[in-house]
Order: C-alpha cells, then sequence, then structure tokens
C-alpha cells in the first residue's frame, strides 16, 4: 500500500468565490455590494455596531479603503462574583473604483448599520459629427 502524505487542510486553502447579491448584506449583517445605476456607482458596506465616528474611508489611486471597529466592555461586580464581558468589532473593506467617474468625495450615509458610499458618474457628451470637406472639387487648381 502505497504511503500518501497527510496534509491538514484549512477553509483559506481554497479561493471562495461567492457571488455579492444586493441588499444580501441588510439580512445577514455582512458583506460588501457594489452596484450602479444610470447617474451612480454605489457601495455598501456592511458596519453593524460600528458608531460613525470610528468608521474610516479613504479614496487613494482609485482604491477605496473602509475600516471600522469597535470595542463594548461591560463589567457586573457583586459581592462574591466578578464578571466582564467585552465585545468588538471590526471590518475592513477594500476595492478598485471603475473609470468615469467624477473626481471629490463621495456621498457617505450609515443607516441601520450600513455605510452607503455614493460616487457620481460623469456626464458623457454625445459623440460630436464633424463634417469633411474635399479640396479636390475646387476648381482653378492645377487644372489646365
Amino acid at each position: 500500500m502505497p504511503i500518501i502524505r497527510w496534509r491538514p487542510r484549512s477553509l483559506f486553502d481554497e479561493d471562495w468565490s461567492i457571488p455579492t447579491i444586493p441588499g444580501l448584506s441588510r439580512l445577514i449583517g455582512q458583506g460588501l455590494n457594489l452596484y450602479e445605476t444610470e447617474d451612480e456607482f454605489i457601495a455598501e458596506a456592511a458596519m453593524p455596531g460600528i458608531p460613525e465616528e470610528n468608521i474610516d474611508v479613504s479614496v487613494e489611486e482609485g482604491v477605496v479603503r473602509i475600516s471600522g471597529s469597535s470595542q463594548v466592555a461591560k463589567e457586573d461586580k457583586g459581592m462574591r462574583s466578578y464578571f466582564m464581558n467585552a465585545i468588538s468589532s471590526s471590518y475592513d473593506y477594500s476595492f478598485q473604483l471603475p473609470s468615469g467617474l467624477e473626481d471629490g468625495e463621495p456621498k457617505a450615509e450609515l443607516r441601520r448599520g450600513i455605510l452607503t458610499l455614493r460616487f457620481k458618474k460623469t456626464r458623457k457628451e454625445a459623440p460630436k459629427k464633424v463634417k469633411v470637406v474635399s479640396k479636390d472639387e475646387e476648381k482653378g487648381e492645377g487644372d489646365d
């Protein structure tokens, strides 16, 4: 019987390609949704339990980085017992912006644990027609 080397596997050994569904972060409280409308590019990042003063959003060279964290500590002291409960949450997201967006800060809004960033698209002008005039049809130049 051949000897097979045992390799412990981890959940992180494989690339999990989980599709993003608009609105899913509202249901399960996690994730990043990216989508666009006719006028805007929109990012929704789940940040449940994170106050707005603990959220950092930066845009540098077309890359958006969103991070936020919070820690809540609670102490219960009794005559014979001592109990301390600490809950911490941390979220980090980053994504590349598509081309065709206006420069400047996006509109940012935090509602019910969902941070929504709205980037305005640039207005596309219709292509202009240019009339081409032929100089070959003019008389008197080079004709005998």
